[in-house]
């Protein structure tokens, strides 16, 4: 059984991969073919909307990790993405 923390800290973090998620396809199928031209997608996009849709306020190392496992998902490459230390 989950902890009422727990299940915020769930509900959060699949928020935050749907919008990294939905960016990272948005520019794929904007792009039409050319997966190299999906980095152009940036933490502050995946920061932003989430505050948009969800009013959840993340900072940028944080928009960093999501988007980074979300090109991952998508088979992109992370290589231009700033490293991000915890």
């Amino acid at each position: 059984m989950f902890t009422f923390t727990q299940l915020r800290a769930r509900k959060r973090h699949i928020r935050l991969m749907n919008v990294a998620s939905h960016l990272v396809r948005e520019a794929e199928s904007r792009l039409m073919g050319e997966p190299s031209r999906v980095t152009a997608v940036t933490a502050v996009e995946v920061a932003t909307l989430a505050f948009g849709r969800h009013q959840l306020r993340i900072e940028e190392a944080e928009a960093t990790d999501y988007l980074a496992a979300a090109l991952v998902d998508r088979g992109h490459s992370i290589d231009h993405l700033p490293a991000v230390f915890a």
